[in-house]
């Protein structure tokens, strides 16, 4: 679900100069209300971010791509390995901010919660190995899913490191924690189709059962892209221009 962690980036971001986007206020470390600041300039730049600012290194919304992610999960109940390729997300712009905790007494730290009222997913997948439960889920293919009512509370915070002279952040710890409501998906595998069906049927009559145990491995993935994105716009930023003195 590495569509969630788009909009954390914009949640740290307060820049100045060139690399501004439009309409994006420069927000002060001792501003009292620097949440508020923040999520006005979110709120403001929305509409930029469903194509993406280059300039921040921030992806498109709309549709939000991952091209290539791995994964290698043991834990009762599941026996994942995959390649997942060409990931496309659609829906993501569609988020809604709840909640923001800003702290940057002595540290640099961030929560931020999120809902997003409906995702729609396409993916290539290679999954060998697998199991779910009592089912085998071996196969390769391209997964349809759609999935509604999603929840995200992430939380980080970034440590100051040297560069050339600078003074930039670098995410050092960051956790999610995600709930979806429901889901629905479709499969066309290529090597298994008749077990590919029997997973799908599986999954859809009992969407919840399987996205519960799912649930820590959507979890820990989404945290390792969030920290990725984000070292890719800090490292790029000075940090006297991501918050201003």
């Amino acid at each position: 679900m590495r569509v969630f962690c788009s909009f954390v980036l914009v949640c740290v971001i307060g820049v100045q100069g060139k690399v501004a986007p439009d309409g994006f206020p420069a927000c002060k470390r001792t501003d009292p209300q620097i949440e508020k600041c923040f999520l006005d300039g979110i709120e403001n730049i929305r509409p930029q971010l469903q194509a993406g600012i280059p300039e921040v290194n921030i992806p498109s919304l709309e549709p939000f791509l991952v091209p290539t992610l791995k994964l290698d999960r043991t834990a009762p109940n599941l026996r994942l390995k995959a390649v997942l390729k060409n990931m496309v997300a659609r829906g993501g712009g569609n988020f809604r901010i709840d909640r923001l905790k800003i702290n940057l007494n002595n540290k640099y730290a961030a929560e931020v919660k999120l809902f997003i009222p409906r995702l729609a997913v396409t993916v290539d997948y290679d999954v060998k190995g697998s199991r779910l439960l009592v089912l085998d889920i071996d196969g390769k293919g391209q997964l349809r899913g759609n999935f509604t009512g999603i929840q995200v509370v992430a939380k980080g915070s970034a440590k100051v490191i040297e560069k050339d002279g600078e003074s930039y952040l670098q995410a050092d710890k960051i956790a999610t924690r995600l709930k979806i409501n429901h889901g629905q998906i479709d499969i066309n595998d290529t090597e298994r189709p008749y077990a590919a069906n029997s997973a799908v049927a599986f999954f859809n009559s009992s969407p919840n059962v399987v996205l519960d145990i799912l649930n820590p491995l959507i979890e820990d993935t989404g945290a390792a892209i969030m920290k990725a994105f984000l070292n890719k716009i800090f490292g790029s930023i000075p940090l006297k221009e991501l918050i201003l003195d």
